[in-house]
């Protein structure tokens, strides 16, 4: 709802903080399906999503920034700066990156020596 309004003024840009936090998972991937529709226009906004969640970076993004404690870690090229070595140093944690269709998922290795 709320951002069909901000769309109604024509924004140049379009900031998207965390925007499918809080949705079930079906509800998310029709969200992340229009941001895919919304971005491919000829008229679209220019799109800027921050998420924590690269399940959610749909294939109209080109560039990310990647953030480790407030500073910019990597930035460019989704293929530059979406690895698993550059994702691992972000989380401090071993993690892989997967790519397919043009979407991302994350796989986290489990921490050993871990007592519980």
């Amino acid at each position: 709802m709320l951002i069909g309004r901000a769309l109604m003024a024509r924004p140049a840009i379009l900031i998207l903080d965390e925007p499918c936090a809080g949705l079930d998972p079906v509800a998310r991937e029709r969200f992340l399906q229009f941001l895919e529709r919304l971005g491919r226009k000829s008229q679209a906004p220019t799109l800027v999503l921050a998420t924590h969640h690269v399940e959610e970076i749909m294939p109209v993004f080109t560039h990310a920034l990647l953030l480790k404690s407030g500073a910019a870690l990597a930035a460019g090229s989704k293929a530059d700066v979406l690895s698993s070595r550059l994702i691992s140093r972000a989380f401090d944690a071993s993690v892989r990156l997967q790519a397919a269709n043009g979407r991302y998922s994350l796989s986290v290795a489990p921490k050993r020596n871990v007592v519980i």
